[in-house]
């Protein structure tokens, strides 16, 4: 901090017919910047008086009538506290900041450098009389010619304003919106109401709640207009019709509130007739994301769970079974799907199939698949069927067999490895059980792991396998032949 000695200094008044007049006190040039924007430093008021340091720059600028020169002075601080006049020029407005003026003000700073002290004003100048029609400052409404004073904002122009204390009422604002009286309830236009504070602003960043009444004394009760009725609101996107089922296109269709919630319908009497479709049920246990990815596209062919409490779900329907009353599975094609739900799991009232957990709950809509499109999972189920046999008839001929015997040594030497669609599970670490034949020996061999935790590894005959050798009998033939026709990768 600067230990200069201060002097108190009293600021000049403008010149007489001045327009806009000003004083800084200097502390810095920018010289990017144009005209007497390139001056930096604190406002000072004229005929105000303030405390400033040795050596203090003071610029005054004193604009002429009619805006083509001005008046620029500049004053140095001395120490005996009187002022000593450095430059009083009047020149041209694009020269009043110009070149030479810039230079004198360079030489200045260079031989006075600002002290970091600031001004401190002591005494109070007289307030200005503002001498046009202008707006408040403070309250934003008219302010006649002489009515007010002039106040420096900011910015560094001086703005009109009330003197103080003496700001009027604002006005009361009338309603942009129709809408009903905050006090009576009566209907009021637009226009012909006006706003009042409901309620105060909460919070630093509350707004307060403004709502309408009338302008004079609310009307009695026979006199009030009723609220008109609401005009009907189309749909923004597609949705299922709430009284038919049907997809609405957006904006073909009328929103409206049905409980807690908006549902759509079509116009009235213009429901089509109800499609033939089902609804089938999935749900996706998880914490919530705003957009779930759909669970089936448009045509996906599948084998799912109807249930047909309503309508009877097609008994000719390609692979139909029913599991109960009012529940069937069969073969379906999905033809769209409902908005997706996400349910939080209250006491158990979410769907059956989230019941204990929180997540998105989808419906489709489906119908009987063709024969065409269920042609590939018909087959594919008559295989798992077929497949699902020959496991257990090799789980009755060869994992329990009553005949066979398990050798000290085992030779694999003239046998084949017969696939019987083994599979590793997820959580086993390790080899799937094998089958292997010698049909020159007529002998067949099956290898079971035991090499697991808890297993008898001594009992072991191949390594970490108990192998049991067993004649290969005209049944077990039989089931061979049956493998390779169904795993044909075991050829």
């Amino acid at each position: 901090m600067s230990n200069a000695p201060e002097r108190v200094v009293e600021i000049p008044a403008s010149d007489e017919d001045a327009v806009k007049p000003w004083r800084k006190r200097l502390t810095g040039l920018d010289e990017t910047q144009p005209g007497a924007m390139s001056c930096e430093g604190d406002w000072l008021e004229a005929g105000a008086t303030y405390q400033m340091p040795v050596g203090a720059l003071i610029v005054l600028c004193d604009p002429l009538p009619g805006g083509a020169r001005k008046r620029v002075r500049i004053w140095r601080v001395k120490k005996d506290g009187t002022i000593k006049e450095e430059r009083d020029s009047t020149l041209g407005s694009s020269n009043a900041f110009g070149t030479s003026v810039r230079g004198t003000l360079r030489r200045l700073i260079s031989q006075h450098p600002p002290q970091e002290t600031g001004v401190r004003q002591t005494t109070a100048a007289a307030p200005r009389i503002n001498e046009r029609d202008g707006t408040c400052s403070q309250c934003r409404q008219p302010v006649p010619a002489r009515a007010g004073i002039l106040e420096r904002s900011h910015r560094g122009y001086m703005d009109p304003r009330h003197r103080p204390g003496q700001c009027p009422p604002p006005p009361p604002r009338t309603n942009d919106y129709a809408q009903a009286c905050g006090l009576c309830g009566g209907w009021i236009d637009a226009g012909s109401g006006v706003l009042y504070t409901a309620a105060p602003a909460l919070g630093l960043y509350g707004k307060p709640l403004l709502k309408a009444r009338h302008a004079q004394d609310c009307p009695p009760p026979e006199e009030r207009i009723a609220p008109p009725p609401s005009a009907p609101r189309a749909n923004a996107r597609e949705q299922d019709c709430r009284l038919c089922g049907n997809l609405v296109p957006a904006g073909a269709g009328l929103l409206e509130r049905y409980g807690a919630a908006w549902e759509v319908r079509h116009p009235e009497g213009t429901c089509p007739p109800q499609e033939e479709l089902w609804e089938i049920t999935r749900g996706e246990p998880g914490r919530f994301h705003p957009r779930p990815e759909r669970w089936t596209a448009p045509g996906t062919v599948l084998r799912s769970t109807v249930y047909d409490h309503d309508r009877p779900f097609p008994t000719d329907a390609p692979g139909f079974r029913r599991l109960g009353t009012g529940e069937a599975s069969a073969i379906v094609a999905t033809v769209r799907e409902r908005a997706p739900e996400y349910c939080r799991d209250e006491d158990g009232n979410n769907p059956g199939c989230l019941v204990g957990e929180d997540g998105w709950f989808f419906r489709i809509l489906v119908r009987p698949a063709t024969a065409e499109e269920a042609a590939d999972i018909l087959a594919e189920e008559d295989t798992a069927r077929r497949r699902a046999a020959l496991a257990e008839r090799r789980r009755w001929l060869f994992e329990q067999p009553d005949d066979g015997e398990i050798p000290d040594t085992v030779d694999l030497t003239d046998s084949v490895q017969i696939d019987f669609g083994a599979q590793r599970s997820l959580h086993q670490h390790w080899p799937d059980d094998e089958l292997h034949v010698d049909e020159e020996s007529g002998n067949a061999w099956f290898l079971r792991y035991n090499g697991a935790d808890g297993d008898t590894w001594s009992v072991n005959n191949f390594g970490s396998f108990i192998a049991r050798r067993m004649p290969l009998t005209e049944q077990r033939a039989r089931l061979i032949a049956d493998l390779r026709a169904a795993y044909p990768a075991s050829s």
